[in-house]
């Protein structure tokens, strides 16, 4: 029983709904609740065009800055300061590709311990983790709602929330985005109602 995938699956839906419900305020109710699909994050894997390349790049690099150690030792300072140097160089760059390589792993943990519900009041998004983590937007404060759905209606909300000014005087517009969520033109519908009420 205990490794019964469907109970494991059945269990980990109801501790998900657990957290969402203990971050709702007195007398807020849940209109809709719902966890991405992780399988279906395929479009975070599209980071690998530039992080294979980066990743081949910067190993060779530091390969063949170290490969001089191996051909022959450096006999002057200056062979020694960049024998040592240049590997030392790459290696930041190496642990940057492995860091972009491994993105679409971790987003698709990060999905797998996250629900989002709709509430009379707001959205929320609660990730669980060594730290839960709990984001909102009130129904009030939400802008234009951009949304793509596939046939099954699985699909990701990516909702205006308001707009800063970056460090360089650009106009950047903040967003709320539920990703490879069920339900997601249903959602959407829902947030419409909402919004007009």
């Amino acid at each position: 029983m205990r490794n019964d995938p469907v109970l494991r699956a059945q269990a980990h839906d109801r501790s998900m709904r657990a957290l969402l419900q203990a971050e709702l305020a007195p007398g807020e109710r849940t209109l809709w609740s719902g966890a991405p699909d992780a399988r279906r994050m395929k479009a975070d894997f599209v980071i690998w065009a530039f992080a294979i390349p980066w990743t081949v790049f910067s190993c060779v690099w530091t390969g063949l800055a170290a490969s001089s150690w191996l051909v022959r030792m450096p006999r002057t300072e200056m062979e020694w300061g960049f024998g040592i140097a240049f590997p030392l160089f790459g290696f930041p760059f190496i642990l940057v590709g492995v860091w972009m390589l491994n993105q679409p792993f971790a987003n698709r943990a990060k999905a797998r311990r996250t629900i989002y519900g709709l509430t009379d009041r707001r959205l929320i998004r609660v990730i669980d983790g060594k730290q839960r983590k709990v984001e909102s937007v009130r129904i009030d404060r939400m802008g234009p709602i951009d949304f793509t759905v596939a046939r099954d209606g699985w699909g990701t909300l990516s909702i205006q929330t308001g707009s800063h000014v970056d460090s360089d005087g650009d106009r950047v517009t903040d967003r709320f985005v539920a990703a490879a969520i069920p339900e997601a033109e249903k959602l959407h519908r829902m947030i419409v109602a909402q919004q007009g009420a």
